[in-house]
């Protein structure tokens, strides 16, 4: 296996072409014939995820957030980048191509959440969003309570005051997509961040809004994701992230 058989297979799944056009998703670090039998699966390539795969002796990070994300003026020793070039440890991102496809990070967490849900059309917050129910669940409390049960996480709301009925998801920093939710009929909306005028706003429209942490939402694709490696490559080894939420939180 090299890392561009890798790359090809998460093509397959989540075609890189159909990342949003800001976004950086690709082979973004590494030499695409370089073999591969071990690989780092996480939501970031930070220091730790190299030093993990430096000691387990993995050749490649899988990561959802692009590494090179902006435009850079230098890559200097103690970089990531940088550090990883040196160890001859390549990085493929699937950042918004991810987002989106199925089975993937909004699909993986409405099936953490326990949800009934469908993938709503791409006139949608141009395919960001998916809608669906939690059986049983019709309020704003109870909702929370079975985000923060089902993701571990400490979850923030704003309570529209109204049952709901159908709920949008949109992982990660998805608050601003509160208007296209109710537009397909919403009245509530799961996501990662939110600021306070986000719950502001979508509360004066009608829509209870639920922050259950950006990491929360979207640390569900590891493992997603890892089971779909191993199929694809059962002689290699694929292994998560051992770097926790660098969020804490006190109450």
């Amino acid at each position: 296996m090299t890392v561009k058989d890798v790359y090809n297979f998460i093509n397959t799944i989540a075609p890189f072409h159909t990342g949003a056009e800001w976004d950086n998703p690709g082979l973004l670090i590494g030499d695409e014939n370089a073999a591969v039998t071990k690989a780092v699966v996480a939501l970031d390539v930070t220091g730790a995820e190299l030093a993990q795969a430096k000691r387990v002796g993995a050749q490649l990070v899988i990561a959802h957030h692009p590494v090179i994300f902006h435009p850079q003026k230098a890559f200097l020793a103690g970089g990531v980048c940088y550090e990883a070039a040196r160890l001859g440890i390549a990085a493929i991102c699937a950042h918004t191509n991810l987002d989106m496809a199925p089975g993937g990070v909004n699909d993986a967490l409405c099936e953490a959440l326990g949800m009934t849900y469908e993938k709503l059309p791409e006139e949608y917050a141009e395919g960001f969003l998916n809608a669906g129910t939690v059986p049983g669940v019709d309020t704003a409390p109870a909702l929370a309570a079975h985000i923060a049960k089902r993701l571990s996480a400490a979850v923030r709301f704003a309570d529209a005051g109204v049952p709901i009925t159908k709920i949008g998801v949109c992982s990660g920093a998805g608050a601003d997509e509160y208007a296209e939710a109710k537009r397909a009929g919403c009245n509530a909306m799961i996501t990662g961040d939110a600021s306070y005028h986000d719950f502001l706003d979508a509360q004066a429209a009608g829509v209870s809004l639920f922050a259950a942490g950006h990491y929360e939402t979207e640390i569900v694709i590891v493992d997603a994701l890892i089971q779909k490696l191993s199929a694809a490559f059962p002689s290699a080894q694929f292994l998560p992230s051992e770097r926790p939420c660098p969020i804490q939180t006190v109450i």
